[in-house]
């Protein structure tokens, strides 16, 4: 067995782009709140061509609901400890504005698959709203000002999700974040900084955003990208291509798992959909589909499900209701 060219397309899972903006004469972190409602309703009025946002105020919402934000992405867990801030999001969740969190203003745009170049022209026009509408903290030397000095200036992170099992099972994950850190950039968890690579999944994004332009910090990450899908690939042939037999039996094994499991935990739907997901890439599971999975990724997580279900679930519920949803899921995939 060879490894097609097609598994590139389970490598990579989305592309985030994410902008750092802050108001002139204005503190970084806002904890006046009506100021802090103030500045939401300004940056709210600020993008009203820019489509239709859904307004949340992390006041309002309950740790459950915050929790499944947090969980997609939208939010970050700066935005849920500042009881003074807000989110926009956009009505198919590509879209998210965070308002008084690390920044004054965090907008985010995300996309399947390798499209760093379309996420920022998207969330660019946005921008142009926000700096046209609002004034914002800008340096002709430094650029834009944050609260963090490594976003100082384009106030850009471009960050690419990436599902990487040959090369975490190989050992040379540490030694790719070496190269990585070498041309300025980072290798993180699923959640970022200080989080883990659960399922084999990564982030790779750049570190520093002063001294270089929006186009070279996204051709950086992108090439980088490119290059680290081909390391990937080499790794799936040298580790399975002529061991097909013990993969496709890990792979079919998790499958079983999966599909008949009463109790389903978080981490354990994790350690087997990337055995299956691995398999499906290969061509040694019937799943075409490959995006589906890393859908179910996110539907499964403890409080997307609660959020799906509009209510709490205790852990327990939480895990017999995952088990039947990603039963149910994966035949239907596999037909």
């Amino acid at each position: 067995m060879s490894v097609s060219p097609d598994i590139l397309k389970g490598t990579i899972i989305k592309s985030r782009v994410r902008l750092a903006r802050n108001l002139k004469g204005y503190p970084f972190r806002v904890k006046d709140p009506l100021l802090a409602r103030d500045i939401i309703k300004n940056v709210n009025r600020a993008i009203v061509k820019c489509g239709t946002f859904n307004l949340f105020y992390t006041a309002n919402l309950s740790n459950t609901k915050l929790e499944a934000m947090k969980e997609k992405h939208l939010i970050s867990s700066n935005l849920i400890e500042n009881q003074f801030g807000a989110a926009l999001i956009s009505q198919d969740e590509s879209l998210s504005i965070m308002v008084n969190e690390e920044d004054v203003i965090r907008e985010q745009c995300f996309m399947k698959g390798l499209r760093l170049f379309e996420a920022y022209k998207m969330l660019d026009k946005i921008d142009d709203e926000i700096i046209k509408n609002l004034d914002v903290a800008f340096d002709e030397k430094l650029g834009f000002l944050t609260a963090c000095p490594t976003n100082v200036g384009t106030g850009l992170r471009a960050s690419v999700m990436l599902f990487l099992p040959a090369l975490t099972e190989s050992g040379k994950i540490g030694s790719l974040e070496n190269q990585l850190s070498s041309l300025g950039l980072t290798i993180r968890g699923l959640y970022g900084e200080g989080s883990d690579a659960e399922g084999c999944v990564y982030q790779i994004s750049n570190e520093i955003t002063l001294g270089s332009s929006e186009y070279d910090i996204l051709s950086v990450v992108e090439d980088s990208v490119e290059r680290i899908c081909a390391l990937e690939r080499d790794e799936c042939e040298r580790l399975y291509a002529k061991n097909h037999i013990q993969t496709m039996d890990k792979a079919r094994k998790a499958f079983g798992i999966l599909t008949n499991a009463v109790v389903l935990s978080y981490s354990e739907f994790l350690r087997n959909i990337a055995k299956v997901k691995l398999g499906a890439m290969l061509g040694l599971i019937d799943i075409e589909d490959i995006e589906k999975l890393d859908d179910l990724i996110v539907s499964v997580r403890p409080f997307v499900l609660c959020e799906q279900f509009g209510k709490d679930l205790s852990p327990l519920d939480r895990d017999l209701v995952r088990a039947e949803v990603v039963s149910k899921q994966l035949l239907k995939l596999k037909g």
